[in-house]
C-alpha cells in the first residue's frame, strides 16, 4: 500500500491559511490591501476582542459581480496577474490569490459587494464553503465580516495573545496603511469606540499628525531625492523625537510596507553623530522605483523584498536622509543671531535649578588658584550613619574638598580621599527612596509648578489609559488632555518639562516590553525613573547640593554602586597616597 497520498482540500487549505493568516492583524492587512487595490479612497475598519471574534471592513472601491465574488474565495484566484511575465512587474498590493481563500478557510465570513452595472450580492461562508448566496441592496464597494477566527483550528488559537496585544498588532497595520496611502480616508473602530480617523487629504504630514500627534509632525523634515530611476520621498524626524526602539520607522516600496535591514542601516547611518547611543530616528520613507528592479514575491506576507541592486537603493536612501538633515541644520544656524555685545562676565546668579529636592541659585563657575581652592574646603562635619551596631548609628566626620570636572565630588573621609560620581550616587539615592516607597505602598509625588502636556501615539495613549493605576502607584498623576495627550500634574521625582516627556515615553516602552511576571520589572522601571531624575555629569553643583548628596550617601551606608552596577565612589587611603609620594617606603 502506498505511503504517499494527496491531502484533501480541507486540510491543504488550512495549511495554506497558516502561511498567510497568522493572527487577526494578518486578516486586516490582506483586506485593507484588497480595498486599496480596488480603488477605494474610503475605508472603515471595525474590530472586537482583538479581531478574534469580529472583524468588519467596508470600502467604496470597485466591488465585484456575483460571479467574481464566488471565484474570489477559490485558492489562487486573482484578477491581478495572468501570465508569468506579470510576476516581473507587480504593481498591486495583493496578487497571489490566497488571501480570501485562506481567511475563509479558518473563519466564518459574510460578504456584501456591488460593482458598476451589477446587482449587489450577499455571500455567507463557513470554513471556506459558500453556504448562502442571495441578491443584496448595497452601494458600490465591498463589506466583509470575519467572525470566530480559527474556530475550526483550535491549535492556532493557542498562539494568540491577549485581546489588548492583538489589538496593538492591528493598530500598527492600520497606521502603516495610512502612512502608505495619504489619499485614502480611514476610520478605525475598536470595541465600539473610534480609535483613529484620517481624512485622506493626501499629505504625509497629516498622516503623521493623525497617528503620532502634533509634536511629531512639527519635528519632521521633508526628504526628496531622484536619481537612477529611484525616487526617495518622505519625512524624517529631528533628534528630539528619536526613540529607544525602531517601532516608529517605516519603509514603503511602491506603496507597500516592507522590512529590510540594509535600508534601515542606511537611514540610521545618515544620523551618525547626531543621536545618542541607544536612540533610533523616526522616519517614514517612500521608495518608488521600476517594478522590475524589486522582487516582492519572496514571502507569503509580502513584507520582505529583494532588489536587483540593493546597494544602489541604500545609497540613495542614505544621501536623501543625510542631505535633508544637513539642510535642516543650516536653517537652524541661519536663524540664530548672537547678541551684538556678548558679555564676558557671568552674571552674579544664574536661574534657579531644582536638584536633590531643593531650589537655589547656582553661582557661576569660578576659575581659582590652588590657595582659593583650599579656602573653599569646608571644616569637618559629623554625620550619623546607620549600621549594624547595637545603637544603630555610627558618627562619621567628613570634609568637602570640592567638585572635579563638574562630575566628581571630592571629600576627605576616614583618613581617605573619596571621589563620588554625582550622577551615579544621586541615581542610587533616588532609586532607594522610590523602591522603599513602592514596597511600603506609599508613593512619593512631586507636584509640578506647571502641568506638562505629553502627546502620545494612539496605542501609547491606550496603554497608558489601561495601566493608569500602575503609573499612579509609581507616584504619577495625570488626566486625559484630548487628541491622544495626557496632562501630567505630578511625578515621583523632581524633573523638568522635557524630562517629564522623555520619562513617560521611556516608561511606556519598558512596560510594553515586559510582562507582569517578568523578574525585576518593578526594579527596572524604578531604575529608569531614577536615571532620568538624577543630576547629570558636567553639571556644576552648589555647595549645599553637594553636602545634601554626600550626607544621603553616608547615611545609606553599604551602597557602593548605582542601580546599573557602576561604582558610585572610589577611594584612596592616606597610606596609599603617602606611598605614591614616597613618604613611606
Amino acid at each position: 500500500m502506498s505511503k504517499i497520498h494527496v491531502l484533501n482540500p480541507d486540510i491543504s487549505n488550512k495549511i495554506a491559511a497558516g502561511e498567510v493568516v497568522e493572527r487577526p492583524a494578518s486578516v486586516i492587512k490582506e483586506l485593507m490591501e484588497n480595498a486599496v487595490d480596488a480603488g477605494a479612497d474610503l475605508i472603515t475598519v471595525e474590530i472586537k476582542n482583538g479581531g478574534i471574534s469580529y472583524i468588519r471592513l467596508t470600502d467604496n472601491g470597485n466591488g465585484m459581480s456575483e460571479e467574481d465574488a464566488k471565484m474570489a474565495f477559490l485558492r489562487h484566484a486573482t484578477s491581478k496577474i495572468a501570465t508569468s511575465d506579470d510576476l516581473e512587474r507587480i504593481s498591486t498590493l495583493g496578487f497571489r490569490g490566497e488571501a480570501l481563500a485562506s481567511i475563509a478557510a479558518v473563519s466564518k465570513v459574510e460578504l456584501m459587494t456591488k460593482s458598476d452595472g451589477c446587482e449587489g450580492v450577499y455571500l455567507e461562508l463557513d470554513g471556506g464553503e459558500i453556504i448562502s448566496s442571495q441578491p443584496a441592496g448595497c452601494p458600490k464597494g465591498t463589506t466583509i465580516v470575519v467572525k470566530d477566527l480559527f474556530y475550526n483550528t483550535p491549535a492556532r488559537m493557542k498562539f494568540l495573545k491577549s485581546d489588548k496585544t492583538e489589538t496593538g498588532y492591528i493598530t500598527d497595520i492600520v497606521q502603516r496603511l495610512i502612512l502608505s496611502n495619504p489619499n485614502v480616508s480611514v476610520k478605525y473602530i475598536v470595541d465600539g469606540k473610534e480609535r483613529l480617523f484620517f481624512s485622506g487629504d493626501g499629505k504625509l504630514t497629516s498622516c503623521v499628525y493623525s497617528i503620532y500627534g502634533r509634536e511629531y509632525a512639527k519635528a519632521c523634515v521633508e526628504i526628496q531625492r531622484y536619481e537612477n530611476n529611484i525616487n526617495i520621498s518622505g519625512l524624517i524626524g529631528k533628534a528630539e523625537i528619536s526613540r529607544g526602539n525602531r517601532r516608529f520607522q517605516s519603509f514603503f516600496i511602491n506603496g507597500r510596507y516592507i522590512k529590510n535591514h540594509a535600508l534601515t542601516y542606511a537611514a540610521e547611518a545618515a544620523y551618525s553623530n547626531t543621536l545618542m547611543t541607544g536612540r533610533f530616528p523616526f522616519f517614514v520613507i517612500h521608495i518608488n522605483l521600476p517594478y522590475e528592479l524589486v522582487d516582492i514575491n519572496v514571502h507569503p506576507t509580502k513584507q520582505e523584498v529583494k532588489f536587483s541592486n540593493e546597494r544602489m537603493v541604500c545609497d540613495q536612501v542614505y544621501w536623501a536622509v543625510k542631505t535633508a538633515l544637513a539642510s535642516a541644520a543650516d536653517e537652524v544656524r541661519k536663524s540664530f543671531t548672537p547678541p551684538a555685545k556678548p558679555s564676558l562676565i557671568a552674571p552674579a546668579l544664574s536661574e534657579p535649578v531644582k536638584q536633590l529636592g531643593m531650589s537655589m541659585p547656582i553661582p557661576p563657575p569660578v576659575k581659582t588658584t590652588l590657595d582659593t581652592a583650599n579656602m573653599m574646603a569646608e571644616p569637618y562635619e559629623p554625620i550619623a550613619r546607620e549600621d549594624d551596631h547595637a545603637d544603630g548609628q555610627e558618627e562619621i566626620s567628613y570634609r568637602i574638598v570640592g567638585q572635579l570636572f563638574d562630575t566628581y565630588i571630592i571629600i576627605e573621609l576616614d583618613e581617605k580621599i573619596v571621589l563620588i560620581d554625582q550622577h551615579a550616587a544621586h541615581e542610587r539615592m533616588i532609586y532607594e527612596k522610590l523602591l522603599k516607597a513602592k514596597r511600603e505602598k506609599k508613593p512619593i509625588g512631586q507636584i509640578l509648578l506647571s502641568p506638562v502636556a505629553v502627546t502620545l501615539s494612539p496605542d501609547e495613549f491606550e496603554f497608558v489609559a489601561e495601566n493608569a493605576e500602575e503609573f499612579f502607584r509609581l507616584g504619577f498623576d495625570f488626566e486625559e488632555f484630548g487628541n491622544n495627550a495626557i496632562l501630567v500634574r505630578q511625578t515621583p521625582v523632581n524633573i523638568g518639562e522635557d524630562g517629564v516627556k522623555a520619562l513617560i515615553l521611556e516608561l511606556i516602552q519598558k512596560m510594553q516590553a515586559s510582562t507582569a511576571a517578568m523578574p525585576g520589572k518593578e526594579e527596572e522601571i524604578i531604575e529608569t525613573i531614577s536615571c532620568k531624575a538624577a543630576v547629570k555629569g558636567k553639571s556644576s553643583l552648589h555647595s549645599l547640593e553637594i553636602k545634601a548628596l554626600i550626607e544621603d550617601v553616608i547615611r545609606t551606608g553599604g551602597v557602593n554602586t548605582c542601580p546599573h552596577g557602576r561604582p558610585l565612589m572610589i577611594s584612596i587611603t592616606k597610606y596609599e597616597l603617602e606611598k605614591m609620594f614616597k613618604r613611606i617606603v
